[in-house]
């Protein structure tokens, strides 16, 4: 009996994750080839960001031309409304009786199942191969434990005694890792944000995306317009490395990297305001200096005043975005990940050079896997150099996030 693995999905784009998963399968089991078949319309998908059929498509030919057993089909774009997995699978064991099916699945993909359209149809008349991404099993020991509790729960459940008396069981198989991790929608927020995705297509679709301007936001691109015609070349330059800074941070700590990238954005959107300008925006907002602002103006006040300008401004709405803008310049105590996110990343960007913080490449590296700690050192050099230079000038807030997290670093190394 031939046997041939399915490869579904939205394919919004396809990545590696998906050549490595279909490469894996295809040598595990013994497969003879592997269709990849993307979906016209997923009934259990939001296709708010789902490119054209012609675009996806064309994506899939050229990831999968190089690769011996992989074949595309476009069985599911030809049919009308919503795709179902069951309905698929009908059609295939209908037309090609003598063929063993093996449907590919992602970890997450496997936790639903149940609530799929006609699970049971599903696993009656082919295998399911579950191939979880690294990003599936985080805190799992081992292998795929929860998934195989999963398994073998789909087993129980599904396994029945047929009127002939024989007993069908599912048979569902576990795909070795380990696998990349990556997703179609990490993909498109690099993109959205301007981010390279070297690394996590096959070769061509990268191409073919920026070629075709798929997945770019219009709403980062008027923004970065906007920004271009207010502040300096050198400040711009300085807001575009705190934001990819801020993207890549975020995604070792699990944080939305839109959401960081967008406070990164528009952390200095206030600092084309005079000493004078700021001080009227920010009676303006209801916002009352301490004298440390008073004294410098335009270099403390534009955090506040730009968390006021990037909801009235730009429309921003999520009050975590609005607060790491605020708190950006001064920190403050207890600060979420994602404020510390922007702090950090406003001093660690790859264009500063600051005397008074001289283990910049170190902090950089640091960054990734302790960020808490990262805050206090910057802290650490930031305070003793404003009380020489500032003297009694330095805002409460600031001397009061030091003494935090001082606090913070030496009751955990106790």
């Amino acid at each position: 009996m031939e046997k041939i693995g399915i490869m579904g999905g939205t394919f919004n784009p396809i990545h590696l994750s998906h050549i490595m998963i279909a490469g894996r399968a295809l040598e595990y089991l013994k497969l003879d080839k592997i269709l990849f078949m993307p979906s016209k319309l997923p009934a259990h998908k939001d296709n708010d960001e789902l490119v054209s059929e012609k675009d996806r498509n064309a994506m899939v030919k050229m990831a999968i031309k190089d690769y011996p057993g992989f074949e595309f089909s476009d069985y599911e774009m030809k049919r009308d409304g919503y795709t179902y997995t069951a309905d698929t699978i009908e059609h295939l064991t209908h037309e090609n009786p003598d063929v063993r099916y093996y449907f590919i699945l992602g970890g997450d993909s496997l936790a639903q199942f149940e609530k799929w359209h006609k699970p049971e149809y599903i696993l009656e008349h082919c295998a399911l191969v579950c191939a979880p991404r690294i990003s599936d099993a985080v805190g799992l020991k081992g292998n795929n434990e929860e998934f195989i509790k999963i398994a073998k729960h789909l087993v129980e459940k599904f396994t029945r005694k047929r009127d002939n008396g024989s007993v069908f069981v599912p048979e569902i198989h576990f795909i070795p890792g380990p696998l990349v991790s990556i997703s179609s929608s990490d993909v498109r927020n690099h993109i959205k944000c301007g981010m390279s995705i070297t690394g996590m297509v096959p070769a061509g679709v990268d191409g073919y995306i920026a070629e075709n301007g798929l997945y770019t936001d219009a709403f980062f691109e008027s923004i970065k317009q906007d920004l271009q015609k207010t502040l300096t070349p050198k400040r711009y330059k300085h807001v575009i490395n705190v934001a990819e800074t801020a993207f890549k941070l975020a995604l070792s700590y699990g944080v939305d990297p839109v959401k960081a990238y967008t406070a990164g954005l528009l952390h200095d959107c206030a600092k084309f305001y005079s000493d004078e300008e700021i001080l009227k925006e920010a009676e303006k907002y209801g916002i009352v200096p301490e004298p440390a602002e008073l004294a410098t103006p335009c270099n403390l006040l534009h955090s506040k005043v730009g968390s006021f300008i990037a909801a009235e401004k730009y429309c921003i709405e999520e009050r975590d975005i609005l607060d790491a803008i605020y708190y950006h310049t001064t920190g403050r105590p207890g600060m979420s990940i994602l404020e510390e996110i922007i702090y950090a990343a406003d001093i660690l960007e790859p264009g500063r050079d600051m005397a008074y913080t001289p283990s910049l490449d170190i902090l950089r590296s640091e960054a990734s896997y302790d960020l808490d700690m990262v805050v206090y050192q910057l802290l650490e050099n930031v305070v003793p150099y404003l009380k020489e230079k500032c003297k009694d000038s330095i805002c409460t807030m600031t001397l009061d996030t030091y003494e935090y997290y001082k606090k913070l670093i030496s009751d955990r190394n106790k």
